[in-house]
């Protein structure tokens, strides 16, 4: 029953294109017949439309049509219908493959139409012509044709018209290898469609122009990008229900992840492409999804499995008599039993696969397949046998080379031969406007002689009147000159002072915001003090006391005086260090630098005051070495300037009275490959986003003005961006800030 229904329906398919075929032929019979009895611009326009009908299914027809309307179009001065014969007699001309006469009447319809500045029908001429140098292989002019092209396009907003352009120009871009400039032509059209309600028409580009993208970045080896192109097709395909298209990106998409070697999707993804063309019974799709699972199972050493997937491609490809894809199943089962170490097998299904290449013409085929028969050979111990299919992939390889030479040379001597007669056409029009001029000249001659005469005394007169006013103007000028060397001279000197003044105004709000994050430190320092001299004290109050009791031995009198020397010499380091600290410093005094001293020294500073407002700080060293070149003072003056704004975000945060929080700082060193990183975090208010870019501006501050000048975040960013370093902040509002400083290691 159901070969009955089948053969039922190919026949109702066959009736049905015989009787639209009868119909489409009845037509043209008609219009015909139509244009037989009409005369005049009637006549004209039938036999058009007749010729333009004819160029796919008959093109010697549609040239005869074309040749009689551009005879007839000359004899009734009718330019219009006269340029559109030549366009038709060109397109029906490319279409036999005769490339001369074709680019001959394409060149001729473009002269017309520039001359009616018809711009449109330049644009489609421009683009024909485009059609016929990507045919002869040489992309450059098919560019150099779009490009104007598209500028017409642009001038008319036609942008139906710029999308065709672009894809024809990211096509030729493909041909070239130029996968970049390719990328870049397909995203302008997808940026002209957008993304509203889409015809079906502009849904089809937008696939393709993703599908194209897709194969541009795996043609550049970006494997990541080409497979986000290939999802947005097939999410494309998905959403407007076009099943084959979803089916072809399933494949890409299965074929990119292949290449990055994530083979378990690229099996689900082929798995799918493989159900979908199934459902569509689209055999060469399926060819292909199997070809698929074959690579992916070969990969992952399932060979069995990949025989399995090639003896299914090989068994469809038979069956619609799909040579490439006989002739490549047979190699690949053949690779699948020579790494199984089964020879003789793989040598009997190659050739197979060489008879057929052979027999086909497939020169570049069979190349391959004696290279795959000399690997063979050499494997078994067959030397001289696998010499002789060496020498054979060699000769075919070269041969090749020579064809497609040959073909390269013949088709320059082509293009060469066209531009010569396009150059002496041009010179015959150049002749002919020549001897226009030439009858002009002669009507005109006796009046332009006494023109010249009386010119001639002007022109005296005038180069007189013209000397003496140069002269002055010259005098002028290099009054002019000496004037602006001597302003240059002053301005430079003032641009000098300026810049000094400049360099010692930043050192003195240097110096400003230094002290001022000491004037904020005060209370810890004071506290930091405080610690060793009470030591102080209660040791010489337990001397005297001994020495009052007359209870004590000279070695609890050393024991105890050292003590007291120890605290002594921490109260003159940490002095010390703030008198080093804040005094003014050199600008640009650089020295090997170790951060994870200089955050130490800066905590040295705060960790009393931060202790005293339950302040917890984290400190996470880097085990590494973190030396860089700088100014230590400087770069602790910048961890300060950074704790100080960690902590006040935090204690405004605890004014929030939030239940269970804990002000919190962490202080983090590492070291990557070429920075020595270190980070400031708190959990504190955050920074707004909408003042992220002004927190490095001199004097920006949320702060209240006793609590801040704005000067601390500017001279760091001043100092780290001196020393050739990066500061960069990350921040939500109200959770957390974290500043991160990297800079080159030394």
């Amino acid at each position: 029953m159901i070969p009955f229904v089948r053969n039922r329906t190919i026949l109702l398919l066959v009736a049905m294109l015989f009787t639209a075929n009868l119909v489409a032929q009845t037509t043209l019979d008609s219009l015909e017949a139509s244009a037989n009895r009409a005369i005049g611009e009637e006549k004209l326009d039938l036999l058009l439309r007749l010729s333009e009908s004819y160029i796919s299914i008959n093109p010697d027809r549609a040239l005869d049509f074309g040749l009689q309307v551009l005879v007839q179009s000359k004899k009734l001065g009718k330019p219009l219908q006269e340029v559109q014969a030549l366009f038709i007699m060109g397109k029906a001309n490319f279409k036999i493959a005769n490339i001369e006469n074709a680019l001959r009447y394409y060149n001729r319809a473009l002269g017309q139409f520039e001359r009616f500045n018809m711009r449109k029908e330049q644009a489609i001429v421009l683009i024909s012509l485009s059609e016929v140098y990507d045919y002869l292989r040489n992309p450059e002019m098919a560019l150099i044709f779009l490009e104007r092209a598209y500028l017409l396009a642009v001038q008319l907003k036609d942008y139906p018209l710029q999308i065709n352009v672009l894809m024809s120009i990211g096509n030729v871009h493909i041909k070239k290898g130029n996968y970049k400039s390719a990328i870049v032509q397909f995203s302008k059209v997808l940026q002209i469609i957008g993304n509203g309600n889409l015809t079906s028409e502009q849904r089809s580009v937008k696939t393709t122009c993703f599908n194209k993208i897709g194969l541009s970045y795996k043609n550049l080896g970006e494997f990541q990008q080409s497979l986000e192109a290939y999802k947005k097709s097939s999410k494309l395909a998905l959403t407007y229900g076009d099943s084959l298209e979803f089916g072809i990106a399933q494949r890409e998409i299965a074929l990119s992840f292949y290449l990055v070697q994530r083979m378990d999707s690229a099996l689900i993804y082929y798995t799918k492409a493989l159900y979908i063309s199934s459902a569509l019974k689209d055999s060469l799709e399926g060819i292909n999804a199997m070809q698929g699972l074959g690579d992916v199972n070969f990969e992952v050493e399932k060979f069995d499995q990949a025989r399995y997937y090639y003896n299914r491609q090989l068994n469809i490809s038979e069956k619609i008599n799909n040579i490439q894809g006989i002739v490549t199943s047979l190699v690949k089962i053949s690779r699948c039993y020579y790494v199984s170490g089964e020879y003789p097998t793989s040598t009997n299904y190659l050739n197979r696969a060489l008879a057929i290449a052979k027999g086909e013409n497939l020169y570049s085929t069979a190349a391959d397949v004696y290279q795959y028969l000399s690997l063979i050979s050499e494997s078994e111990g067959r030397y001289r046998d696998a010499l002789a299919f060496y020498k054979l992939w060699a000769d075919i390889r070269d041969s090749i080379y020579s064809e497609e030479s040959g073909e390269k040379l013949a088709k320059l001597q082509i293009i060469y031969d066209i531009s010569q007669k396009e150059k002496e056409n041009e010179i015959l029009k150049q002749g002919s406007e020549i001897q226009k001029l030439e009858l002009s000249k002669n009507r005109y001659r006796s009046v332009i002689l006494i023109v010249v005469v009386i010119t001639f005394f002007v022109l005296i007169i005038f180069l007189v009147f013209l000397y003496q006013s140069k002269h002055k103007e010259v005098r002028k000028q290099r009054e002019a000159e000496q004037r602006i060397v001597e302003i240059n001279k002053e301005l430079e000197k003032r641009m000098i002072q300026e810049i000094k003044k400049q360099e010692k105004q930043q050192q003195l709000l240097s110096q400003k915001s230094k002290l001022e994050s000491l004037g904020t430190l005060a209370a810890g320092i004071a506290h930091e003090i405080n610690q060793p001299l009470g030591g102080i004290s209660m040791g010489l109050d337990n001397i005297l006391l001994k020495v009052n009791d007359k209870n004590y031995t000279e070695s609890y009198i050393k024991e105890k005086i050292t003590t007291l020397f120890d605290n002594v010499d921490r109260i003159k380091r940490i002095i010390d260090h703030i008198r080093i600290f804040s005094r003014t410093q050199k600008p640009n005094t650089l020295e090997r630098v170790n951060v994870n001293d200089v955050i130490s020294s800066a905590l040295l500073m705060v960790s009393a005051q931060y202790q005293t407002h339950s302040v917890n700080i984290d400190v996470k060293f880097a085990r590494e070495e973190c030396y860089i070149y700088g100014d230590k003072f400087k770069l602790e003056q910048v961890v300060l300037n950074l704790l100080s704004n960690a902590k006040h975000a935090v204690d405004e945060k605890e004014k929030q009275h939030i239940e269970g929080y804990q002000k919190l700082i962490i202080v983090k060193s590492w070291v990557t490959d070429q920075n020595v990183n270190f980070s400031v975090r708190d959990n504190g208010i955050g920074i707004h986003a909408d003042i992220l870019e002004k927190i490095y501006d001199p004097f920006f501050t949320t702060k209240n003005e006793e609590k801040g000048t704005g000067l601390g975040l500017s001279i760091a960013y001043g100092f780290i961006k001196d020393i050739l370093g990066e500061i960069r902040v990350e921040s939500n509002l109200g959770e957390f800030s974290v500043f991160e400083i990297a800079i080159p290691k030394s």
